[in-house]
């Protein structure tokens, strides 16, 4: 069998023979032989260094970002102590308006006119003062009770180291504790006018509408009394070496 087959033709391009190496197909590259268990880890070790390090440069070469914390507020330092200025500053001088501005006096209080049938008399107070009775729910004042008020007026403004308290009181049938208060306060207004009109200081006077009286009050309710106090006087002023002059 193995001699028929070598009697057979053979066909031509397979017998076909060159000697031209160029000519022939060029093989696949042979795999290359693999490295030891050795070499292929230091190339791992290296490598993983490398990119460690190049890691680590990486993050050298961009900052880290700067914790965010609370500024705290210091207490400002004062390097010299100021100077004290030689003279006060000067006052500040405002200029006049640039419109005329219109003045108006004082307006003065009405002026109290007596009352023919008016049940009011007034009577002397131990201590100098005066005390004005009144009829109930009225501050009316007749002629008589009205020129003892201008009179003791007229008396008082020539004090003036003195002050006038006008302590009012008025009483209603009921509970009501709002229309007592507003009799008492006309009482003082009336009063109030009339040594005003006999030259006293409106400084001076000072009226107390207190409406009815307390429980264990034994005056008269419909009442107003004038008290006359003194003005306190300022106390001295200390030395320079800490006692009153």
């Amino acid at each position: 069998m193995a001699a028929f087959l070598a009697c057979l033709p053979l066909p031509a391009a397979q017998a076909q023979v060159t000697s031209n190496l160029d000519d022939l197909p060029q093989a696949s590259p042979a795999p290359a032989a693999k490295k030891p268990a050795a070499v292929q880890r230091t190339a791992h070790t290296s490598a993983a260094h490398g990119s460690k390090k190049s890691a680590s440069q990486k993050s050298a070469a961009t900052p880290a970002p700067a914790p965010t914390t609370t500024p705290v507020k210091s207490a400002p330092a004062h390097e010299t102590v100021p100077g004290v200025p030689p003279a006060p500053p000067p006052p500040v001088v405002l200029p006049p308006p640039f419109v005329p501005v219109q003045l108006h006096p004082p307006v003065p209080p009405t002026d109290v006119t007596a009352v023919a049938d008016a049940a009011s008399h007034t009577e002397s107070l131990p201590d100098g003062g005066l005390r004005v009775l009144f009829a109930s729910g009225s501050d009316a004042l007749n002629a008589d009770s009205l020129k003892t008020l201008q009179a003791y007026g007229t008396e008082l403004s020539h004090h003036p180291e003195e002050r006038i308290v006008l302590i009012a009181h008025a009483t209603l049938p009921g509970d009501d504790v709002s229309m007592p208060r507003r009799i008492a306060l006309a009482r003082a207004l009336a009063v109030r006018s009339i040594f005003i009109h006999a030259g006293v200081a409106t400084t001076r006077l000072y009226p107390r509408a207190l409406g009815r009286p307390d429980a264990g009050d034994s005056a008269p309710a419909d009442r107003l009394d004038i008290v006359i106090e003194t003005n306190p006087v300022d106390p001295p002023l200390p030395s320079a070496n800490g006692l009153p002059k």
